[in-house]
């Protein structure tokens, strides 16, 4: 089940967020231990809690029998800011669902163009999903999509 996220589900958010980089993007941070701790420094309670909480951000969370599995969050600009899934529940359908809702959740704003970073991790499943690689800045590749 996809639905919006709530301020309480916080803790189980950030677990998340956290696992998923941990485990499943080693191919990105290849067990550095300093680089590792960068990407999780703002991955903390406090931080999806305003996440949540900011009305430019439209956040969701994925449960399954009542645990969250996944997360997704978008901006009102079309940019996809998160979209992360626990390793338990990848290949399920999750991180599908996740990234069509908080696409959806953006089209009555008139938004032409999604984008994101992504990690090397992600690209095919967002190349999967109809993005266009536009670039590489930093450790990430940016994406775009075109909405219909």
């Amino acid at each position: 089940m996809i639905r919006k996220a709530k301020v309480s589900d916080a803790q189980q958010i950030c677990n998340v967020l956290r696992r998923s980089i941990i485990e499943l993007c080693e191919l990105d941070h290849q067990k550095n231990q300093k680089e590792l701790d960068e990407w999780l420094a703002n991955k903390t309670i406090q931080n999806c809690k305003a996440w949540i909480n900011n009305k430019k951000i439209n956040f969701f969370v994925a449960e399954n029998d009542g645990k969250l599995v996944g997360v997704s969050s978008i901006n009102h600009n079309g940019f996809l800011e998160l979209c992360y899934i626990l390793p338990e529940a990848k290949g399920l359908g999750f991180g599908r669902e996740l990234l069509k809702v908080a696409e959806d959740s953006v089209l009555d704003l008139g938004i032409q163009v999604f984008t994101l970073e992504s990690t090397l991790t992600a690209k095919g499943f967002y190349e999967h999903f109809g993005y266009i690689q536009t670039g590489i800045k930093e450790n990430s590749l940016c994406y775009m999509k075109f909405t219909k």
